[in-house]
């Protein structure tokens, strides 16, 4: 399983207990009355939207993020604040930038390792993965144990806790609002073109949601080790299955109304068993699958 970790080691030893003491420390200026930093707290840089999605649900704003206006589309919620600095994008961050920002701590993940040396030199590097590679997962429990493991290495585990209470809460209140759903299997997918989609497999992090809210995903087959796939359209045969379409309501809505070909024909579209709804981050860990869980409830509860 892959946890947050520092650049400096990733089993334990001085040079861990050192890096995570500065952390600490850092973060106990945030929190120690009438301290420099009492009210900014430490300065910490996002590499990638699920490492900031994560750190704003900890109460954290980070001072960088890449990609502000494309993680506003494909992240939503929360938003980023206009302070957070654009730093490039996802695949290559400005270190020049990210240097004169002299950021505290920087999280990232784990398709940056190779940048991690350089990151170093700037500040202490946490790796953050909410998404947790293979079969057999449970895609939630990981997202949690990743978010309260950051959590613990920046000093505010009482925020990950809350958030876990929030968590089991919003999977209540999706719970109740499917106390009349009809049972279908669905299909979760996110409409590319005309003939094609992203579906969306059982070592998913959206499996885990499905799990927790006692619904059956109609895709049977295996997933990527991000628990996606690329399929055609015409491969969406469960003549019983409802569609769920994840992101650009917009896009989905349009395509309905054309009437295009391949999608027109999908057993789910010709019987009018199709629920739009808005986009979450697949790979975003917990706060993601809350988002989920409470996006398709609404949306399915409108088709009971």
């Amino acid at each position: 399983m892959t946890v947050p970790t520092t650049s400096a080691s990733t089993s334990g030893g001085p040079a861990r207990s050192g890096r995570r003491a500065l952390l600490l420390g850092l973060c106990a200026l945030a929190v120690s009355p009438g301290a420099a930093q009492a009210v900014l707290g430490p300065r910490v840089a996002a590499l990638d939207w699920a490492s900031a999605l994560n750190l704003l649900h900890l109460g954290i704003t980070p001072i960088v993020a890449p990609e502000k206006m494309r993680y506003a589309t494909f992240v939503v919620d929360p938003p980023l604040p206009e302070s957070v600095v654009e730093i490039g994008l996802r695949a290559e961050p400005s270190l020049e930038l990210l240097n004169r920002l002299k950021p505290d701590i920087v999280v990232m993940n784990e398709e940056l390792v190779a940048l991690e040396p350089r990151v170093a030199h700037i500040a202490p590097v946490l790796r953050f993965q909410p998404l947790a590679r293979g079969k057999g997962i449970d895609q939630l429990t990981h997202g949690l144990t990743t978010l309260m493991m950051l959590a613990s290495e920046l000093g505010v585990s009482d925020r990950a806790r809350k958030f876990e209470a929030d968590l089991d809460a919003g999977m209540a209140r999706s719970r109740l609002r499917l106390k009349d759903y009809d049972g279908r299997p669905l299909y979760l997918a996110t409409l590319l073109d005309p003939g094609r989609c992203l579906i969306f497999a059982n070592n998913s992090l959206y499996q885990s949601v499905l799990d927790r809210l006692g619904l059956d995903n109609a895709w049977r087959g295996a997933g990527s080790a991000f628990g996606h796939l690329t399929v055609t359209l015409d491969t969406l045969t469960d003549s019983d299955a409802r569609l769920v379409t994840i992101g650009d309501l917009a896009l989905v809505k349009a395509a309905l109304a054309m009437r295009l070909p391949v999608l027109s024909s999908l057993p789910a579209v010709a019987a009018a068993r199709v629920a739009p709804i808005d986009q979450s981050l697949f790979y975003g860990g917990a706060p993601a699958a809350l988002r989920f869980a409470e996006q398709l409830s609404i949306g399915l509860q409108k088709k009971t």
